[in-house]
């Protein structure tokens, strides 16, 4: 059970028959893609090369003129890359629609940054939309895209704000973060090693103002959430 495989590939139930995810699949994805390019009148990893198969098909079906596709992945030779991009550069479509994993656009939009090409309207796909880090080229600026909806997991910031030492102590990861937040340690002989006290449980979460807190914007994590639900669920009914 999936959380975050989107590729609509793996809908195929005769090569995958065991496959199941709780996000969607990108099908759905490059139908609204093709969509939204209609509303506004403009007229090599699996991810991405079913991805566009499946735009292109969907933009078929609107009407929508494609002027052209381009495939890249970040292991092929950078005399690709620099094709690819030249492609854009002299196009003289202004939207373009680029259905790749983050590392991939990352990769594009440093090489189109050394050359920037006329300013164009970018449509992303989930995969790099939604990241952060593609604020930092000017490029992206008022690019558009669908992503999966923020969720609030019932019970999770509560679990998390009043997450006791002890129990900490059971989670390798949360013990790292609690003892990085407080400069303490939970373990008072690795504490005195790293000259560190020792907590003795005043270290309050709640009166903390950090991303850690905030459990109010979950993307992938409510859908990590949902599998696991459905992987308990479907045991307890066997």
């Amino acid at each position: 059970v999936s959380h975050y495989a989107t590729c609509a590939c793996l809908s195929d139930k005769q090569q995958y028959p065991t496959f199941f995810r709780t996000i969607p699949s990108d099908h759905h994805q490059a139908a609204a893609l093709a969509r939204m390019v209609k509303h506004f009148g403009w007229t090599d990893s699996d991810y991405g090369n079913n991805g566009m198969a499946s735009f292109l098909k969907a933009a078929e079906e609107e009407g929508i003129c494609v002027e052209y596709s381009e495939a890249y992945y970040r292991t092929q030779p950078r005399s690709k890359l620099k094709r690819v991009a030249e492609v854009i550069r002299r196009s003289m479509a202004r939207v373009i629609v680029a259905f790749l994993a983050s590392g991939d656009m990352r990769i594009l939009l440093e090489e189109l940054s050394q050359q920037p090409p006329p300013p164009m309207q970018w449509i992303g796909s989930e995969a790099w939309v939604t990241d952060p880090e593609m604020l930092r080229f000017n490029l992206c600026i008022g690019a558009i895209g669908f992503g999966i909806p923020r969720s609030v997991i019932p019970g999770f910031r509560n679990f998390l704000l009043d997450l006791p030492p002890q129990q900490a102590l059971r989670f390798p990861l949360l013990t790292d973060f609690y003892e990085s937040l407080f400069s303490c340690s939970l373990k008072p002989q690795t504490g005195s090693a790293a000259g560190m006290p020792a907590c003795d449980g005043t270290e309050d979460l709640r009166a903390l103002q950090n991303p850690y807190t905030d459990t109010s914007q979950l993307r992938i994590t409510n859908m990590v959430y949902k599998a696991t639900y459905a992987i308990a669920h479907a045991l307890d009914a066997i």
